[in-house]
């Protein structure tokens, strides 16, 4: 594990690297120039596959050598740290190597332990159910829930998960122990007479004891106030003498105005499709939050998400790419204490190839909110991108701890990041878990197939893209679709892409003889 000295533990050795040392128990281990030089790369560059061809451009600059000189020395470092079996040092099939440390946990070091306690925002009810109340109540949900994530001495499962198990009709303390909820917040919505009132409570899971109960007014603009009344009375009694955090963390990123917010909570509704058709509703209802309350910094967030989808995030035209970052930087400037803003922006800025400053601004937005699972998927995507695909891989993990059945964005990252590390077959099964496939997607998709050698459902995969799209350009799509880092990223992306292709028209050769 990297230590902040610059020193590295590799299993019983320590390299460090501004000295130039190798060490076991104190000792020096010897380790020639160019394999200590390997080593030093691979470690710099841990959790990202390193091509052959970087490797020998960068250890053996100006000199031509065969792959055996990189083999031996790959065999010398794994000898000198112990690695026999190559489990820091994975080979990765037809392209690299790869340097698989334990990483640093994305929160700061000042951060509480992960025993932290976990608390779950239960889906508001409405009694009687009135659409437009219902997705106001949603909306109050994830706010309250977002609300929290702010709050480094508390961990917030996110409500996706407990919205799909209520589905099935379990109640509310069964859903709390599926999710290992130390803490459950209720809320039911009563209309009569044009009068809207929420019944709160709080429940310590364990013990089954409402710790809190309330009934707040939330008629007309009185519920774009609830929240932050909610946030105050649940932080007051979970963790006992302290204060409430707003003064720190200033403009909340939310609106005044009800029809804003009715209209955010529609597209929000609406979100989490590949459908162009749901992209577009979504943004012509984040859109006329924004006109309706220019000052809503998340409604301009979640607008440069929905234009971004509907143009297919990397295809989008660059007037496209630059309306939408300003978008971005106008909801930081409306809330700049609000973690998704800046998450928001650094997913934006990694669409358009401005990688560093995008993983410098997710990561301060989940320094910000560090529960926030939307914070989390911006830095899987911005990692992995960055050529970084085991630690998106982790951060993922870290997603599904506060969100274990959401699966909608992990699925596509997740796929993703499998494919770049060699894990073809599970990269293929994970991306058929996604309700709906883009045409990029599904030829994703068959390109696993086919470097897993699973030759007759990559031909199949291929086959059904090509029949609905007859003229279309399949390499030229996943190269303009698909934004990396690392050349060597795009060309591992295409090569598989192109051996799917060859196998469907080698496929279609054979029919058309027979």
């Amino acid at each position: 594990m990297t230590k902040s000295d610059g020193r590295t533990v590799l299993n019983d050795t320590v390299l460090d690297a501004s000295a130039g040392t190798l060490t076991r128990n104190g000792g020096l281990v010897p380790l020639r120039p160019k394999s200590f030089a390997l080593l030093k790369l691979l470690v710099a560059h841990a959790g990202q596959v390193m091509t052959k061809e970087e490797l020998l451009d960068a250890v053996w600059p100006n000199v031509t050598v065969t792959e055996d000189s990189l083999t031996q020395a790959i065999r010398d470092v794994r000898t000198a740290i112990g690695d026999s079996s190559a489990v820091l040092i994975r080979s990765i099939r037809g392209r690299g190597y790869l340097m698989d440390l334990p990483l640093e946990e994305t929160r700061s070091r000042k951060d509480p332990p992960s025993v932290l306690p976990r608390i779950l925002v239960l889906p508001f009810a409405t009694r009687p159910h009135v659409e437009d109340m219902a997705l106001r109540m949603e909306a109050l949900t994830e706010d309250v829930a977002a609300g929290l994530t702010r709050y480094r001495t508390l961990r917030v499962v996110s409500t996706a998960s407990a919205r799909q198990v209520l589905r099935e009709g379990q109640d509310a303390i069964s859903v709390g122990r599926l999710l290992r909820a130390d803490y459950l917040i209720e809320g039911t919505a009563f209309l009569q007479d044009d009068k809207v009132t929420l019944r709160l409570s709080l429940t310590e899971a364990a013990s089954q004891e409402q710790v809190w109960r309330e009934t707040l007014d939330c008629t007309g603009d009185a519920v774009l106030s609830a929240w932050n009344t909610i946030l105050a009375r649940v932080i007051g009694h979970v963790v006992n003498g302290i204060e409430v955090e707003g003064p720190r963390h200033g403009h909340s990123g939310l609106t005044d105005s009800i029809s804003a917010y009715d209209h955010r909570a529609r597209g929000l509704a609406l979100w989490m499709s590949d459908d162009p058709d749901t992209a577009r509703r979504c943004l012509e209802h984040f859109r006329a939050a924004v006109e309706a309350d220019p000052g809503f910094a998340l409604a301009w967030t979640h607008m440069a998400w929905a234009d971004l989808s509907l143009h297919e995030v990397a295809l989008a035209p660059p007037e496209v790419l630059a309306r939408t970052l300003e978008y971005s930087r106008r909801a930081v400037d409306l809330a700049p204490f609000d973690g998704r803003t800046h998450s928001g922006l650094g997913y934006n800025q990694a669409v358009c190839g401005d990688f560093a400053t995008a993983e410098a601004n997710v990561r301060f937005g989940l320094q910000l909110n560090p529960s926030s699972v939307d914070c989390l998927f911006d830095l899987a995507v911005v990692v992995m991108v960055r050529g970084r695909p085991v630690e998106a891989i982790r951060v993922l993990d870290q997603a599904a701890d506060l969100c274990p059945l959401r699966i909608g964005y992990d699925a596509q990252i997740r796929g993703a990041a499998l494919f770049m590390i060699g894990r073809y077959s599970e990269a293929a099964d994970t991306f058929i878990r996604l309700p709906i496939l883009s045409n990029r997607r599904r030829l994703y998709r068959a390109a696993a197939l086919a470097k897993a050698g699973r030759e007759d459902e990559a031909i199949a995969a291929v086959e059904a893209v090509m029949s609905e799209n007859p003229d279309l350009d399949a390499i030229t799509l996943m190269r303009r679709g698909y934004n990396y880092e690392h050349v060597s990223d795009k060309t591992h992306l295409l090569e598989a892409v192109d051996l799917a292709l060859t196998l469907w028209n080698d496929k279609r050769g054979k029919r058309a003889k027979g």
